[in-house]
């Protein structure tokens, strides 16, 4: 009996210490590599590096070595830092790396192992910036110019910004008078309650330029203060990169805008690359422009099911039932890509079977669709999408708003002008519910623009989405100049 309980106790040793090994690439048939290649990585990496403001204020750059152990499940633990730049760049390369769980593993004997990785993090030079007590400090010649020479400035600007450049309080404008700071003006910080994100409180956090937006960087936010889009702004355009986030901290979707033809890369929540696409910036308030061209896309494997263009795409979508708002079920779509465009039949069901389209594509473009909803008769279309619309079109809108709208007594007298953005749905009647006003400018405007937007419930033609009336946002600016 012992010599039996010595042999499993030698065994049951063995089979931990080969769970333990850990070998060197060296020592593999193949080594461990991310998921989609080195370039996707490194794309990766940069969009959720977040520079911390001491290092970026100081516009320095570096590389942080890190080593950690690819696990046999495609997942990295133990990382350890090798090399450090600086202990709050250390601490973010290391917060990225561990959420990176996107490994293919490496092999030995037809087996995957564990593997010793050692990665490099770079963290890019910026342009340097005055940052004290919280506060990113500016300096501005007279036509508003960004100065480094501080003893030539004209303009000084405090704004508050926490350690990852989130805003915290107003921005404070400063004007020199005869040697000295003299207050000029104060722009507040807006943290808005956002109404179409329901499940829990969310805010918008940043500035407004009362004439035309929002102005700088934008975030928003969910009630602990964690991450969930960053955007920036500039005279109320939207301009560079925008970014969304997964709840564990993961940039999930990144649109950047080039040429009039914007990139839009998304991630899987473990840091696998999902999908990058081409397509046309948004049309006003609406969704984007048809037809857009699918560049690559890999399942949450690591697969790669399109490449340049080419290949047969499925995707899954969590959404409510058709025949039970209350449930929800998956969406899959599915069909050929070619050079980059939806070709020949495409088809997609609720897998409750609730829902269903059969279309069939050119180039791209939907020649032909057919769809039907659970209690609801098939419908046939050839435009997937077609937005809300004021009936008699935009002058007609332009018309009504004039001929409806009226000046405020109080801000004429005092010369105030400005524009007022309400947003609200287009139900499937053309009646308009879920007001809401997204860009103040003074109470009375902001009133103004409201009543005469609500004046125009009943006047709208729903949009339409493969057949169907479908509530959808929608956002007014209400212009207010005084001649």
């Amino acid at each position: 009996m012992k010599i039996l309980l010595s042999l499993f106790l030698l065994f049951c040793c063995s089979i931990v210490s080969a769970q333990q090994d850990v070998y060197q690439s060296f020592e593999v048939d193949s080594a461990a590599t991310p998921r989609g290649g080195v370039t996707t990585f490194n794309t990766f990496l940069q969009a959720n590096l977040r520079k911390p403001i001491a290092a970026a204020a100081k516009g320095i750059g570096g590389i942080v070595v890190l080593n950690g152990i690819v696990e046999a499940d495609g997942c990295i633990t133990g990382v350890k830092l090798v090399e450090s730049f600086r202990p709050d760049c250390d601490r973010e390369a290391m917060r990225v790396l561990k959420l990176f769980n996107a490994w293919k593993p490496a092999r030995k004997a037809r087996k995957e192992v564990r593997q010793e990785v050692i990665i490099p993090v770079n963290f890019k030079e910026n342009t340097p910036f005055i940052y004290e007590n919280g506060t990113r400090i500016s300096y501005f010649d007279v036509d508003y110019v960004a100065l480094m020479d501080t003893t030539q400035a004209y303009y000084k600007q405090y704004l508050p910004i926490d350690s990852m450049g989130i805003p915290t309080g107003d921005i404070m404008l400063y004007k020199m008078k005869k040697g000295i700071w003299k207050k000029e003006a104060q722009s507040p910080l807006f943290r808005k309650v956002l109404a179409d994100l329901p499940r829990e409180k969310t805010y918008s956090i940043g500035y407004q330029n009362g004439i035309v937006g929002w102005e700088g960087d934008l975030f928003v936010v969910d009630n602990k203060g964690k991450l969930l889009r960053q955007s920036y702004f500039r005279k109320g355009q939207q301009v560079g990169a925008e970014l969304f986030y997964h709840s564990n901290g993961l940039v999930s979707e990144m649109t950047e805008t080039l040429n009039d033809k914007s990139t839009i890369t998304t991630w899987y929540s473990n840091g696998q690359i999902n999908q990058v696409k081409l397509v046309d910036p948004p049309q006003g308030d609406f969704s984007y422009a048809y037809p857009e061209q699918v560049i690559a896309l890999w399942d949450s494997t690591g697969h790669q099911k399109i490449k340049d263009g080419n290949g047969y795409g499925i995707y899954q979508t969590r959404i409510q039932s058709a025949k039970d708002t209350t449930q929800y079920t998956l969406f899959i779509e599915q069909g050929v890509y070619k050079n980059g465009y939806k070709q020949g039949v495409w088809t997609g069901k609720y897998a409750d079977s609730s829902y269903f389209y059969n279309e069939v594509y050119d180039k791209g473009v939907c020649k032909d669709g057919k769809a039907r909803a659970e209690g609801e008769d098939s419908v046939n279309y050839t435009e997937i999408e077609e937005p809300a619309q004021f009936s008699g079109g935009i002058q007609s809108l332009d018309r009504f708003l004039k001929r409806n709208s009226k000046y405020p007594i109080g801000a004429v007298r005092i010369g105030v002008e400005g524009r007022v953005f309400v947003g609200f749905s287009v139900c499937t009647d053309g009646t308009l519910c879920n007001y809401e006003l997204l860009k103040s400018v003074r109470p009375d405007l902001d009133q103004e623009a409201l009543r005469v937007v609500k004046k125009t419930s009943g006047y709208w033609i729903p949009a339409n989405l493969r057949g169907r009336k479908v509530q959808t946002k929608y956002k007014m600016p209400i212009n207010f100049t005084l001649n």
